[in-house]
């Protein structure tokens, strides 16, 4: 006696087992689509942090440069603690502060002619 009946080639076993393989083909391909689109989600925030890590890094040497500038470190120095390959390229960082020692001579300038012009009326 056999073990297993002989059933028609478009019996209801035939159909559900076709059925179920398209089903779980559906599923899995929405599964697959979910999980790239999570991947890409990740992929998109990794991106995101790099770059904020990057201008914070950015950020702090600047940071970090001009205030040794402001408190008037050799730009020599400045420069070899950054690790560039020149002062010049430490200047590129600097050259908008240059602007201080203008400003200071300015404030010179005006105060020894207002001293000129008060002690002259005076």
């Amino acid at each position: 006696m056999p073990s297993f009946p002989k059933q028609a080639a478009n019996s209801l076993v035939t159909e559900t087992s076709q059925y179920f393989v398209f089903f779980c083909r559906s599923v899995c391909s929405a599964i697959l689509a979910k999980c790239l689109i999570i991947n890409v989600l990740r992929l998109i925030i990794v991106i995101l942090f790099f770059i904020a890590f990057l201008n914070i890094t950015y950020t702090a040497r600047h940071t970090w440069a001009t205030t040794a500038y402001y408190c008037e470190i050799h730009p020599g120095i400045i420069s070899e603690a950054m690790g560039h390959s020149s002062i010049t390229v430490t200047e590129t960082y600097l050259k908008p502060f240059r602007s201080k020692k203008i400003d200071e001579a300015n404030r010179q300038v005006l105060d020894f002619v207002k001293c000129s012009v008060i002690g002259a009326s005076a």
